[in-house]
């Protein structure tokens, strides 16, 4: 069986995916994507400390180094390629910013983002924080694909999370093709390009937009117009209730503002 495309979601502000209810929905526990792809001239971009609870978030980068600090007493530097995971948990306070890499000696880099954000299962949306990076050199790669997380042709990845799902970086040269089964289960699904021409099954992937794949377990079949570099998240559905508050995503009211209390607490501890 062929799993094909659903439908392409165009992004706010040209990066920003998963956004409005119905989306949410869809894709859950897929809840937020925010993606891309751009040139700089400076020495990066940063933001200052601020909240979430409620989520885990897969952080998944090249082309500069991520620079990490947060409440937990975490502080590190993920050079480019590598991943990060954060269990927000009960309430959390992250600072982090992409940087120029050091030994890059021309004014102009590219740095490319992709930030996944996952509603926590209702256990763990009030529980312990929760934190792992992983440097380039300890992903997983099995011929072009790296593992970000899950498995692939039997290896697993270094990044661990509490989901059942796949999140690979595939790259194919002109002409190549890849074919990713399904794992059992894993029903709901994107494909976001960054660079390159693609198809799925013969239709194309669209440059700037989310894929969003069909609900069920079909293989996925791409072929490269064009050297493409593209990511593939699968997932179990989840049927949680979705509260949003800034951000934070929870299950329900109560624990969206029980955690809204905990971020409190911890932000005057932070003064």
């Amino acid at each position: 069986m062929k799993r094909q495309l659903k439908r392409k979601q165009p992004g706010r502000n040209g990066f920003q995916f998963i956004l409005d209810p119905s989306t949410r929905r869809e894709l859950q526990p897929f809840v937020f994507f925010d993606a891309g792809k751009n040139k700089r001239r400076d020495e990066g971009m940063f933001f200052g400390m601020h909240p979430h609870s409620g989520i885990g978030i897969i952080t998944y980068f090249e082309g500069g180094d991520l620079v990490h600090q947060d409440s937990g007493k975490n502080d590190d530097i993920i050079r480019s390629g590598g991943a990060q995971w954060i269990n927000a948990g009960g309430g959390i306070f992250h600072a982090e910013g992409y940087r120029k890499p050091l030994e890059e000696e021309k004014e102009e880099w590219s740095l490319a983002i992709h930030q996944l954000w996952l509603q926590l299962p209702e256990h763990l949306e009030e529980g312990e924080t929760g934190y792992q990076n992983v440097q380039p050199e300890e992903m997983k790669v099995v011929d072009n694909v790296k593992i970000i997380v899950g498995e692939y042709k039997g290896q697993k990845a270094t990044l661990e999370v509490p989901y059942d799902l796949t999140y690979l970086d595939v790259q194919l040269k002109a002409g190549e093709e890849i074919s990713i089964p399904t794992p059992k289960g894993q029903s709901r699904g994107f494909v976001f390009p960054r660079e390159g021409k693609v198809t799925l099954h013969e239709e194309e992937i669209s440059l700037g937009h989310l894929n969003i794949l069909e609900e069920n377990e079909g293989e996925l079949h791409f072929k490269a117009e064009r050297d493409a570099q593209f990511v593939v998240g699968l997932t179990v559905p989840s049927d949680q209730h979705i509260v949003v508050g800034g951000g934070s995503i929870h299950s329900s009211f109560e624990a969206l503002n029980n955690s809204k209390e905990r971020i409190r607490k911890i932000a005057m501890e932070l003064v």
